[in-house]
């Protein structure tokens, strides 16, 4: 017996039921795009109606979405009949049972008899056996219909294209043949001939189709589907940690009530409970509102996912025709998801609970005074703020240039937390200022003198120097926490892999040393000047090779190479929110924005962003801004791109 190949054993989640929670029996979908069997679906919606809660339509049972009920409200029994079918999934379920040598002819089915099948008809999408296969052939209009060998499907010598052929939404009998472009609509020969006979670009379905899985259309789509859902995480989990923070605040209130009550008189102990009741009330306030937030987040987030799966399916597994189908089903929805997660966006505030005791306990008649506080949650509202900035084309803005150096002096510099930490190499310093760079709140005076500073976790830094040491500096309270001293290797800039590796540059090598006991781990040797190396992950990393490249690597093996000879002397490298690459040309006087792959976006003029020789950039986490050193001047920018 045939085995499920691994392509069908990844579609459980796509191919059943979330109401029965079973292979899908006559799959249908909603205006949402989730799917249901028939009969379950049916049944949810007699089961709603009964119960009271439908008046023009109902919800759909996982995202919630509103479906209007149209023209058959008086009868909802026919509801589930005239929702269409999921023809794409229909088919997936036909590829694997012909996958697990389940599928029984679809003619002797009709007869309620279940014989094998043996081959399959691409154009009518049914399995035949033997002696049907032959009747197939003898009829005029089917004897020129393409039939596949199913055993060749099983071994995989015959592939299977899921949905090769589309029945027409409007006219379920006919399929789809043409696609009028005037309209973006696909169209089978009634639609083309009633709704679209004056319609000047009406084309076949598989010219209009043709490349669709490897247009840019379908390219963006996925891109955005990506992008929203990991959005939609991200806010479902700050959502998350919002409500374990505020029952933590309550958790502590409570405590101190409970450490005041042994201060006071009997009578407290009606006070005592009053507040809890308050509290009680709060956390129950607090906890629906949040919830409610989350909610909605998760029913964005399944639609997503449904869009995404689905998608990510049609995209492996569907046709031309069908790509190009779920790409105007979904494309509208989108845009509609975008809209909603603005104000969604928008609306959403940050949410605490605040105690107030009150004083002094002599004059005691109640605890304090309980109050919910609400302003804009900065991470939230951050995300909406730069998704809509262009980080290719965007205007730069010059914030604040610190005199980090007092007039002169080279430094490097990092955004950490709350805070912004300079090494001054001439004064053998680490310097802290607030976040806006305005104020200088501490300093650390180190052995030797710094050279490049990098985040490792939480307020950990690394500082090199090339006096051939690193040390591991705890930025929060200005504390050198430990010191790595190499014999062998002259160390410029360093950059961190993650909390326990960093990579350190030379003139010829890259080295990377493990975090805590200072070994080397990894070591490759470059051509000349590689003084300064950004890590972009855990095996990739780009940096400086001669005078006027960089050379970005994965592993052993070079990605690209960039050379300009617009660029001089490359030294620190910066990576933006999108992926893309600033490269801090220190004897050309500017900065080259690259992406990922190698292309030069633009060359920004030192003079924009008010720093001669550019040293370093660094850009702050999940942030538009940016900070830029210099080599000479001792100054540093904070800018940013609107």
């Amino acid at each position: 017996m045939a085995t499920p190949t691994k392509d069908t054993e990844n579609f459980d989640d796509l191919l059943t039921c979330t109401i029965c929670l079973e292979t899908f029996k006559v799959p249908k979908y909603l205006p949402c795009l989730h799917t249901f069997c028939e009969t379950c679906i049916n049944t949810y919606i007699v089961s709603s109606v009964e119960k009271g809660k439908i008046t023009e339509g109902f919800t759909c049972p996982v995202c919630r979405k509103i479906v209007s009920a149209g023209a058959t409200l008086e009868r909802p029994e026919l509801w589930a009949p005239s929702l269409p079918s999921n023809h794409f999934v229909t088919s997936m379920l036909d590829k694997r049972a012909i996958q697990k040598a389940e599928k029984m002819c679809n003619s002797c089915l009709l007869n309620k008899e279940k014989t094998k099948a043996k081959s399959w008809c691409t154009i009518c999408e049914e399995a035949f056996c033997e002696q049907c296969e032959k009747c197939h052939k003898n009829f005029k209009m089917s004897a020129r219909h393409k039939l596949l060998n199913i055993e060749e499907m099983q071994s995989g010598v015959t592939p299977f294209k899921v949905c090769e052929v589309q029945s027409c939404e409007e006219h379920p009998g006919k399929t789809v043949e043409f696609y009028c472009l005037d309209h973006s609509q696909s169209c089978c020969t009634s639609c083309a001939t009633l709704s679209h006979r004056k319609c000047e670009n009406v084309t076949s379905i598989q010219e209009a189709a043709s490349g669709s899985k490897q247009s840019k259309a379908a390219n963006d789509l996925s891109e955005k589907l990506t992008e929203h859902f990991g959005q939609l995480n991200e806010i479902i989990e700050n959502r998350n940690t919002n409500l374990a923070n505020v029952e933590n605040s309550i958790e502590e209130i409570e405590i101190r009530v409970s450490n005041m009550k042994t201060e006071i008189l009997k009578h407290i102990d009606k006070l005592e409970e009053t507040m809890k009741v308050e509290l009680t009330s709060t956390k129950k306030q607090v906890g629906i509102k949040l919830k409610d937030e989350i909610d909605v987040c998760v029913s964005y987030k399944s639609a997503v996912k449904n869009w995404k799966d689905m998608f990510d399916s049609v995209l492996n597994h569907g046709s031309e025709q069908q790509c190009l189908m779920e790409i105007n089903k979904i494309e509208p929805k989108i845009s509609d998801l975008e809209r909603e997660m603005i104000d969604l966006k928008k609306n959403i505030k940050k949410i605490s609970v605040v105690f107030s005791p009150s004083s002094p306990i002599a004059d005691l008649k109640t605890f304090g005074c309980i109050k919910v506080d609400e302003s804009p949650d900065s991470k939230v509202t951050g995300m909406l703020e730069i998704s809509n900035i262009d980080f290719r084309t965007g205007n730069i803005k010059i914030l604040q240039v610190i005199d980090v150096c007092k007039s002169s002096g080279t430094s490097s510099g990092i955004f950490i937390q709350n805070y912004l930490l300079f090494t001054i190499r001439q004064q053998n310093k680490v310097v802290k200022y607030n976040f806006d760079g305005k104020s200088l709140l501490s300093q650390l005076l180190l052995p030797n003198a710094p050279e490049d500073i990098a985040t490792l976790v939480q307020f950990k830094v690394a500082v090199s120097s090339t006096r051939k040491e690193v040390y591991i500096v705890d930025s929060d309270k200005m504390t050198l926490l430990q010191t790595f001293t190499f014999k062998f290797i002259q160390v410029y800039g360093l950059s961190c892999v993650n909390e326990k590796q960093f990579i350190i540059g030379s003139s010829d090598k890259l080295t990377w040393i493990n975090i805590p006991s200072g070994e080397k781990m990894d070591e490759r040797k470059t051509s000349s000047d590689s003084n300064f190396v950004l890590s972009l992950g855990k095996h990739d990393y780009i940096y400086g090779t001669n005078r006027n490249s960089v050379n970005y690597s994965v592993g052993c093996s070079t990605k690209f190479t960039y050379t300009n000879n617009k660029l001089a002397l490359p030294r620190g490298i910066g990576v933006d929110i999108v992926g893309n690459l600033y490269i801090a040309g220190c004897n050309s006087a500017n900065i080259h924005q690259i992406t990922n792959e190698g292309n030069l976006i633009r060359i920004i003029p030192a003079t924009t962003v008010g720093i001669e020789n550019p040293w370093t950039i660094r850009f702050a986490p999940s942030s538009n801004k940016f900070i830029v050193t210099s080599l000479i001047s001792g100054k540093a920018s904070i800018c940013e791109i609107i």
